[in-house]
């Protein structure tokens, strides 16, 4: 029974890396290139292509992550509708942990569903009238800030999975 358990840990470090790592990639490699290189309305329509693509994998990388880490959990013998009363740093650590998954999530759901695709609607417009540039360079600014939020918000998560290990 240990090798299943370690499976489940190699596959939530897995989906973590995928997660994770994909993220930094399009922030640090992949944004800063097309920058570069490509006008903003090419860019946004190549950034959401590939968006849509990691999407499946990303998404499915989420899902692993979180039933492994509930299966893990399980493997700890955690009691869940204890844990906000228990009294213990690892309770504490992992509270604030799953609080940052949650907005994770939401942030998540927030770009995918409804930032992103605005964005890439005004990308694909060719009207420039005032009004949807402003709301274009709004959405945008507002992609780069949930995006970010959610880049920090992942590191903080992993940071806090190191301590729940130690």
């Amino acid at each position: 029974m240990v090798w299943a358990w370690t499976g489940i840990r190699w596959i939530h470090l897995l989906a973590a890396m995928i997660w994770v790592g994909g993220q930094l990639f399009l922030v640090l490699v992949l944004q800063p290139v097309l920058r570069r290189e490509l006008p903003a309305a090419q860019r946004i329509q190549l950034v959401a292509t590939v968006g849509r693509r990691y999407g499946y994998i990303s998404w499915t990388a989420l899902a692993l992550l979180v039933i492994t880490g509930f299966l893990n959990g399980v493997h700890r013998h955690l009691h869940w509708t204890a844990l906000p009363t228990a009294d213990s740093p690892y309770a504490h650590t992992l509270l604030v942990k799953l609080g940052f998954v949650a907005l994770v999530l939401i942030l998540t759901v927030l770009h995918g569903q409804v930032v992103g695709p605005r964005l890439t609607r005004f990308a694909a417009s060719t009207g420039s009238n005032t009004s949807t540039a402003t709301s274009y360079r709004r959405t945008l600014r507002l992609s780069i800030v949930i995006t970010s939020t959610n880049l920090l918000l992942n590191l903080i998560i992993v940071f806090l999975s190191a301590r729940l290990v130690s």
